[in-house]
């Protein structure tokens, strides 16, 4: 079985809100929707499976400053 996570769309309109609803649950998920602090806009929240297989990133893409002790601390001059 694999693991279930909460994803959310928030400060949305409410015809937005109500078509990701509208979708979600056609699909089967678990949605909420609820008021955003903004009486305007709303936020929906879905519980959505997360990926099984999480590729690492490509050597290629990690630059190499990122291993450097600057990156890690920037005290150190």
């Amino acid at each position: 079985m694999l693991k279930k996570s909460w994803f959310r769309h928030e400060a949305i309109s409410t015809q937005q809100a109500n078509r990701l609803v509208q979708q979600y649950t056609e699909k089967g998920y678990h949605v909420e929707k609820t008021l955003n602090t903004d009486p305007l806009l709303w936020d929906v929240a879905v519980k959505l499976e997360e990926s099984r297989n999480k590729q690492p990133t490509p050597r290629f893409m990690i630059n190499k400053v990122w291993d450097s002790p600057l990156y890690k601390n920037p005290t150190v001059v």
